[in-house]
């Protein structure tokens, strides 16, 4: 009789990652990534080459050329150096890091004791911004960082799509003439800033939530760590945000999709829905998407929302 081979049990150490398709028009911008409050946190925007934290570092996130830090907690910034050190090993270009600016020197001395660890000279971009300041990422895109109320240093970032555009006096002057006049020194364009993408990261309930990135951004990525009542107390001592923070502020967010991160497994994806559905009603719900949220999921990026039991500590 051949031996029976116990089956395998699922490890919450190994986990496939959600896939929302979002963006104007539909399709055209994806959150890939993972976020369970104390666990890891890591969101990418491959169309824009953008990852928010870096969590463990996912094999997926080595394709960003840059990522955006929000703050220092280990489930966000852990797989940093491995990021950096893997995109040496594999030929690609130097990582850009983006961190608060009060995080840079600390950041950089890790990457340089990691740089005598491993016997490698990994090179890296290291970008310290502070509350309103921005990255030029190129002519039509910019990172602009805003303050968020997660305690100590954090910050939230947007993703800016910078246009140039005809002023409305120029309508149907002829090219040639349009040519001469910029030659002349005459400024016949003015800048439009359209925010495609705004990532919160952890954050209390506060004044980033009437930060124009936040409320306009096309797609806004925000954490709702807790939803009981009886985890108000909680959502305070962590800085984290409670849903009647965000049932506050949700009427005056003009975003076309919001996606809910950081959810404690106190409460589930499920019963958070629920809880959700009920505070702000089933039309307010039509553009909110939990990216843990895998009930029915078809898509093999994808997966369930499982893993060990919370230890009773704040996220």
């Amino acid at each position: 009789m051949a031996d029976v081979v116990p089956e395998a049990k699922k490890s919450f150490l190994v986990q496939r990652f959600a896939k929302i398709p979002l963006g104007q028009p539909p399709g055209s911008l994806h959150v890939i990534g993972y976020s369970v409050a104390g666990e890891e946190t890591v969101c990418q925007i491959p169309e824009l080459n953008v990852c928010f934290d870096i969590g463990r570092s996912p094999h997926f996130a080595l394709t960003s050329d840059i990522v955006c830090i929000t703050h220092g907690h280990m489930d966000h910034i852990a797989g940093l150096p491995y990021y950096l050190s893997q995109r040496y090993f594999q030929g690609m270009k130097p990582g850009t890091v983006i961190v608060p600016q009060e995080l840079a020197g600390s950041v950089d001395r890790l990457l340089r004791c990691w740089r005598d660890v491993e016997r490698q000279a990994t090179p890296y971009k290291l970008i310290g911004l502070a509350a309103g300041q921005a990255h030029a990422v190129r002519r039509d895109f910019l990172i602009r960082a805003f303050a968020t109320h997660h305690g100590g240093v954090s910050l939230g970032y947007a993703l800016v799509s910078v246009r140039e555009k005809l002023k409305p006096e120029y309508n149907g002057t002829p090219g040639p003439q349009l040519a001469q006049m910029r030659k002349q020194g005459v400024e016949i364009q003015y800048r439009v800033e359209v925010p495609l993408v705004a990532f919160t990261g952890d954050t209390a309930y506060g004044e980033v939530f009437s930060n124009p990135d936040v409320v306009n951004a096309q797609t806004l990525i925000t954490e709702i760590t807790f939803f009981d009542p009886a985890h108000k107390t909680k959502a305070k001592a962590g800085r984290h945000l409670h849903l009647d923070g965000f049932a506050d502020v949700v009427a005056s967010l003009k975003n076309d999709a919001i996606v809910i991160t950081h959810v404690t497994r106190r409460t589930g994806i499920r019963r958070a829905r629920q809880m959700l559905r009920k505070r702000i009603g089933e039309e307010r719900m039509k553009n909110i998407h939990f990216l843990m949220d895998f009930e029915g999921a078809a898509d093999e990026g994808e997966v369930e929302n499982v893993g060990p039991p919370p230890a009773d500590t704040a996220e």
